[in-house]
């Protein structure tokens, strides 16, 4: 292996290409052509002397030379980005970029108004969004693939990570106003009788609301599931079942339930790495969202 090759250049498409599955959408994030994202595979390939790539169709999955190559990869890129940023604060201005995962429910509802005050107050700084599910946006930081996410927020956070609760969603059941009239009113016999629509198993609103549920008693099997929010409304007053929303969320055509058990809430906020600097732009970046909130 030849260490004096390796470009920073070669490491940004390797892990383009991993996060993709493929050089063609590896280079529409790089805004880079296809070609070239295949030159700077080649010659990361030539320099460690292995293949990173098994081609499979359209797609490509990374071999076990590049699955041990990944981490640092990201690793490498991660501290170059954050001495970037170290240089970019010596003069306390807020500019450069920063890279925030947000899930599109969080984007919709709560960043209107922090975006706004942070392009006015802050024209130097260069602003990417990624949207995302919480649970990706958080592995997204711990790879250093984002300076922060703005999530729900698990009860138990990865190890590494830093995090504080913004905004808090109270998660309510609803069904459709036109069929609130046609089932019983008894909450819990809805529930226990009516389709399910919820978020999918394995995410940390969906394991709240089957918390929820356990403690009365009811074990639901999802007959519709959807990561997000603004679907699960669209369905329930579509009348094809019973959901959870925020409470926010209610319009004219939802109809709100009672509810016999303990809130149900969930925490939403900013995730960072611990370990990874906190530049001037990533603080005014929390300060605008926590004073927006």
């Amino acid at each position: 292996m030849r260490p004096e090759q390796l470009s920073v250049e070669s490491l940004q498409a390797f892990v383009a290409v991993v996060d993709t599955g493929a050089f063609s959408a590896a280079a529409e994030r790089l805004h880079l052509t296809q070609p070239a994202i295949s030159k700077r595979i080649q010659s990361l390939e030539a320099t460690l002397e292995r293949p990173l790539f098994e081609r499979q169709g359209r797609r490509v999955r990374p071999t076990e030379v590049a699955e041990r190559l990944l981490p640092e990869a990201r690793e490498i890129l991660a501290r170059l980005r954050a001495i970037e940023q170290q240089v970019a604060d010596l003069d306390q201005v807020v500019r450069g970029r920063i890279r925030l995962a947000t899930s599109h429910h969080i984007a919709l509802h709560r960043l209107p108004a922090p975006l706004s005050a942070m392009r006015e107050h802050y024209p130097g700084l260069d602003l990417e969004l990624a949207f995302m599910d919480s649970e990706a946006g958080i592995e997204a930081v711990m790879h250093g693939d984002a300076d922060l996410a703005l999530a729900t927020l698990p009860e138990d956070l990865p190890k590494g990570t830093e995090a504080h609760t913004i905004w808090t969603d109270h998660l309510v059941p609803m069904v459709a106003r036109n069929r609130a009239d046609a089932t019983p009113r008894d909450t819990l016999r809805r529930l226990h009788d009516w389709p399910a629509i919820l978020p999918p198993a394995d995410s940390t609103t969906r394991r709240q609301i089957d918390q929820a549920l356990t403690t009365q008693g009811l074990h639901p099997i999802a007959a519709q599931e959807s990561p997000y929010l603004e679907v699960i409304r669209m369905m329930i007053a579509a009348g094809l079942g019973i959901g959870f929303l925020p409470r926010t969320m209610a319009t004219d055509d939802l109809a709100i339930l009672d509810w016999p058990g303990a809130p149900v809430t969930r925490q939403l906020g900013w995730v960072r790495h611990a370990d990874r600097y906190r530049s001037q732009s990533v603080k005014a970046t929390i300060l605008l969202l926590e004073e927006g909130r």
